[in-house]
């Protein structure tokens, strides 16, 4: 795993990505020199080494489709970043959260959680609210956390007005609970 590449920080999708690309090719490069060196040695594809080569492929593929979801997934942008800036101090926050589900993926570039509101922005074209509100209400309930408010914003100019009244807001603030519906996100997040 790479060095200070935590689920929920700026940037991870990205940091990620390259991880799962350098991954993959090591994976199947293995396969393939294990390959390479069976035929070299034997004269056939009949030998030990290819039998090894071609179980190193199961493992270098999971790989691969990971490094895919990666290519798909999209992080917070670096202008949505400054725009956030200062405005989510003294909150819990995560960064770059792509959770999956059965029908549909969804792309939250930020996130914050008080007391027992959560809100969040997505860049993502065509993001279904609806679908995601449900799979995440679906989601809480299993994990035994109720009652939590979810409003994902589309709009950079009222997202960071939510952001700023929720920081002065006087609201029952239980960090504890905030963090551990947030390392939930985390969990579910790819």
């Amino acid at each position: 795993m790479p060095w200070n590449n935590k689920k929920g920080t700026y940037g991870y999708i990205d940091r990620q990505r390259r991880w799962e690309i350098i991954k993959t090719l090591v994976m199947f490069g293995i396969s393939t020199a294990l390959y390479v060196a069976g035929y070299v040695a034997t004269k056939t594809n009949k030998n030990l080494l290819t039998l090894a080569a071609v179980l190193g492929c199961l493992p270098a593929s999971k790989s691969a489709v990971n490094m895919i979801m990666f290519f798909r997934a999209k992080g917070c942008s670096s202008e949505m970043k400054a725009a956030i800036g200062e405005r989510a101090v003294g909150l819990a926050e995560r960064y770059d959260l792509y959770l999956t589900s059965y029908a549909k993926n969804f792309q939250i570039s930020h996130l914050v959680m008080k007391g027992k509101t959560m809100v969040g922005i997505t860049e993502q074209d065509g993001f279904e609210e609806t679908a995601c509100y449900q799979h995440l209400k679906t989601l809480f309930g299993q994990n035994g956390f109720h009652d939590i408010t979810v409003k994902i914003f589309h709009d950079r100019g009222k997202y960071l007005e939510r952001l700023k009244s929720l920081q002065e807001s006087e609201m029952d603030d239980n960090r504890e609970y905030d963090e551990k519906v947030l390392e939930l996100m985390e969990n579910l997040s790819l």
